[in-house]
């Protein structure tokens, strides 16, 4: 039953968090304390492959189901705090923000994200109402289509190719969701000879709850928790999750669109980065199987690796560390796990990002690679 156990962490930290919230004083940091304490002794750890017992996935499926709950109290509560003055001065109030910006990414994205993907109808309606936690009603039609389908080509708006800085990623993945996400909703209701207003599209669902989201929290928080709570979940969730796709396929090439395979994502396998992450940085078994419950994704110990999760989010920020990082990756996985078609393409990709020494024996291995 250890297993069950293990995925009760992120309810506590966020409990936790919500604890120190009210309480006030030093303890408003309280929540982004922990969490990142946590976050740093995972990154001192050994990757873990255990595969997680399967006997009872009611169990997991009422655990995340009560985090995305949570997740909805916390930042209800987090605005009215707000709202109410609950914050003396400007040291607590910024530690109540991280925390709550952290918490958002860290301890909501991820049920939301598993729930969306179930085919279980209740369960992926949560997830689809709880897309308003990382402030995007439409994540799921081009994350589900678009990402999964076109993953590691830059016909995919979460792709960074080579060369790409997560500013850069920034200004381009933005628009390219909001452009194919509309593309793919106007198809639809085209499809089905309706309007665009016609009630029974599903956008006019998303920005019905989407508004009712952030109305209410105007409404809790008034303009003040409102602004800060919105804020929280764009810097936090919305904009994190976009620097988690950045890192998780950065630089790899496809020679097979519209077919992965295992080596065409990276992988984050340390004990605690999988609990919270719902085994989302288990990566490849993800992508194999979009459908696949987390608990049943299976570590691909053999897969391409990078650095320590949240290491690789920090470095994200400095691209010149970053980089620095990454070409050996890159070369490694040129070398070790890309096919002959593939190998030509990110020979390509290297010449376009001026990265000429990839190709000419450059980019010592990096300590923390394994061969294929």
């Amino acid at each position: 039953m250890f297993d069950y156990a293990k995925y009760l962490l992120s309810p506590l930290i966020l409990g936790l968090h919500a604890w120190g919230l009210l309480k006030g004083g030093a303890y408003a940091w309280l929540g982004f304390g922990i969490l990142m304490w946590v976050l740093a002794f995972d990154a001192f750890l050994k990757p873990s492959h255990h595969v997680r017992d399967k006997r009872f996935p009611v169990l997991y499926d009422l655990i995340i189901s009560v985090t995305v709950l949570a997740c909805f109290v916390n930042i209800y509560f987090y605005a009215y705090l707000v709202g109410s003055g609950h914050f003396a001065n400007a040291t607590q109030a910024l530690g109540a923000f991280l925390g709550t910006v952290m918490i958002g990414f860290v301890i909501g994205a991820p049920p939301v994200h598993e729930l969306f993907h179930r085919e279980n109808y209740l369960l992926r309606t949560l997830g689809r109402v709880g897309q308003c936690l990382v402030f995007d009603p439409w994540r799921e039609i081009t994350h589900v289509v678009t990402h999964h389908l076109h993953t590691a080509t830059p016909t995919d708006p979460d792709y960074a190719r080579r060369g790409d800085t997560v500013y850069g990623h920034f200004l381009r993945t933005f628009p390219g969701q909001w452009k194919e996400s509309y593309h793919l909703e106007k198809m639809m209701w085209t499809k089905r000879g309706r309007k665009w207003f016609d009630l029974r599209n599903a956008w006019v669902f998303k920005v019905t709850y989407f508004s009712v989201f952030v109305l209410t929290l105007f409404w809790v928080g008034g303009l003040m928790g409102g602004v800060l709570a919105c804020l929280a979940l764009i810097l936090g969730p919305r904009m994190m999750l976009e620097v988690f796709n950045y890192c998780n396929h950065y630089g790899l090439v496809s020679a097979t669109p519209g077919r992965f395979k295992k080596h065409h994502t990276w992988n984050h396998l340390t004990p605690f980065t999988r609990i919270l992450a719902l085994e989302i940085t288990n990566h490849a078994g993800h992508h194999d199987d979009s459908y696949k419950p987390f608990y049943a994704l299976e570590p691909d110990e053999g897969g391409p690796k990078q650095p320590p999760f949240i290491l690789c989010v920090l470095m994200a920020f400095v691209p010149p560390l970053f980089m620095m990082a990454m070409k050996p990756l890159l070369k490694h996985w040129d070398e070790h796990y890309a096919n002959p078609q593939e190998r030509e393409i990110a020979a390509r990709e290297n010449e376009r990002a001026g990265w000429d020494e990839m190709n000419d024996g450059g980019s010592p291995v990096a300590p923390w690679m394994t061969t294929a």
